[in-house]
């Protein structure tokens, strides 16, 4: 019923798959490098104490687990992917995927972690995507997405609704959606921690947050704009090695926009301390305080992504 061809993929696809899991699991649980807290520390300008380390400890370790996992798993897929052509390659955009859905994974179970020492309290805070935000940051995102709609709208005037059209939609829908969704859950995250390093740390944690998912969207719309674009000069289907120089433009320039936003670009926190408007968060009144072991880590342990 089955020939030895089919034997040996079914064996390989099975070596993969064990192989993503052994290195998805030893990557997750590798430990936090100091200079990641460092880094940080720096570009958020956040002072770390001991009333705060463990907050943003517990949080930089879960995006460190689900972000590395992810990246594991993209390539692993696209690996995978790779094979209905009878071709074994590594895909860029799987691994860039696979990165991003970690990123966003994280996101929500950081919102599910617990501050031990920091009880909540009710503040006057105004939660805007500009607090968060740099106008460079917002610039590049608003660019972004009106490149986006520009192709999508100028390939649908020149190939119709194809399936190929219809399928590059739902790829920037889901994409919106779901960034859409996790900046809303970082920006709704309870806050106005009675502690003021904990507070700034929380500040910076969601600075830091939305800089990487917009950084990463940025990077990840870059097969839409390619897809849209190369339907709109080959409505015919021509081969689409043909314009491979500008579909490379187009995607280095999105990667670099985004890798920009999410790691090297000016931190809004940053901006906010150099003007003096950083502290918007006192307190009005505070939470009863409730038992609370500090010795423990944050909230409840975050198991490995395998």
């Amino acid at each position: 019923m089955f020939g030895p061809g089919s034997l040996v993929l079914a064996a390989f696809v099975v070596l993969v798959g064990v192989l993503a899991v052994v290195v998805a699991t030893h990557v997750s649980r590798s430990p936090l490098k100091p200079g990641t807290v460092d880094r940080f520390a720096r570009r958020q300008r956040l002072t770390i104490t001991d009333a705060n380390a463990t907050h943003v400890v517990a949080a930089l370790l879960v995006t460190h687990r689900w972000r590395r996992a992810g990246l594991v798993w993209g390539l692993a897929m696209g690996v995978l992917w790779s094979l209905r052509s009878s071709a074994l390659t590594l895909h860029l955009i799987a691994g860039l995927l696979g990165w991003f859905a970690g990123a966003v994974i994280a996101e929500w179970r950081i919102g599910r972690l617990d501050t031990p020492g920091a009880r909540r309290a009710a503040t006057l805070e105004r939660r805007t995507v500009t607090r968060y935000l740099t106008v460079e940051a917002l610039a590049l995102a608003g660019i972004t997405a009106t490149a986006l709609v520009a192709l999508l709208l100028a390939s649908g005037a020149r190939t119709g609704t194809s399936g190929a059209w219809w399928g590059w939609v739902a790829y920037t829908g889901a994409l919106v959606v779901t960034c859409a969704l996790t900046a809303g859950a970082v920006m709704r995250r309870p806050s106005g921690f009675v502690d003021s390093d904990v507070r700034h740390a929380d500040d910076a944690l969601r600075t830091h947050a939305l800089g990487v998912l917009v950084g990463s969207a940025i990077a990840a719309s870059y097969p839409a704009l390619t897809g849209f674009a190369l339907l709109a000069a080959h409505p015919d289907g021509a081969p689409t090695s043909a314009t491979a120089p500008w579909a490379l433009l187009i995607m280095v320039a999105a990667l670099l926009s985004g890798v920009w936003v999410a790691v090297w670009a000016p931190s809004a926190r940053g901006r906010r301390l150099s003007t003096g408007t950083v502290e918007a968060t006192q307190p009005v009144h505070a939470v009863p305080a409730g038992r609370c072991d500090l010795s423990a880590p944050s909230g409840q342990s975050e198991p490995p992504p395998s």
